[in-house]
């Protein structure tokens, strides 16, 4: 489904994204269409995970149910945040303050490997490895674990950072320190990487 499209769907989409919560009624009135054919819409957009609905309680007389968009319905309408970020780190270098988006990238890290701490506190190497690939898995990475002649290789066939990280190869040094760090061994090496166009992210890893 794409917002710009004119099924009724994306009108109801783009409406209640404009006028916020909005009941069957009000979305009846404004489309021009009877209460039935809104009531089928909406069971399917809620059905696709596209629109919830909450219930508005009233002082006086039933409670309303109103429909809003999910963070999957959100999703739909054209985001920036990625260029917003690529904009804001190169002002940074055209200011001269370039060793401070590797400041950004390393407290960053910093900042997940203590979230984890808790999870990882007296694990072995394996049960770190197993609780990594979980989180990559959770963050988008498409991770996939490999183990040839004593080593680790894990792959990771998606990036999400790619666009970022396409121009910026702190995130890239950054991720491969946290992964070093969080498996808490003495060498991770790169052999391909999706920022400089590689099929997949590949790091091979020495178990200690």
């Amino acid at each position: 489904m794409l917002v710009g499209a004119e099924s009724t769907k994306d009108h109801i989409l783009r409406l209640i994204k404009t006028s916020g919560r909005l009941s069957i009624m009000d979305l009846a009135s404004k489309l021009g269409i009877s209460e039935m054919a809104v009531r089928r819409h909406i069971q399917v957009l809620e059905k696709d995970a596209y629109l919830e609905s909450v219930i508005l309680r009233k002082t006086k007389g039933r409670p309303s149910k109103l429909y809003q968009l999910t963070k999957k319905g959100e999703d739909l309408f054209p985001k920036k945040y990625k260029q917003l970020s690529v904009e804001l780190l190169k002002e940074l270098i055209s200011m001269g303050q370039e060793e401070l988006i590797t400041e950004l990238f390393t407290r960053r890290k910093n900042r997940l490997l203590q979230q984890y701490e808790i999870q990882t506190s007296g694990k072995s190497f394996a049960e770190k490895l197993e609780i990594l690939t979980e989180i990559q898995a959770l963050e988008g990475f498409m991770p996939e674990i490999q183990k040839e002649k004593g080593q680790i290789h894990l792959k990771e066939y998606n990036c999400p950072y790619i666009e970022t990280a396409a121009e910026f190869k702190q995130i890239c040094k950054a991720e491969k320190e946290f992964i070093q760090d969080f498996l808490d061994t003495e060498e991770v090496q790169i052999k391909a990487c999706m920022a400089t166009g590689d099929g997949c992210c590949h790091y091979i890893i020495n178990e200690d």
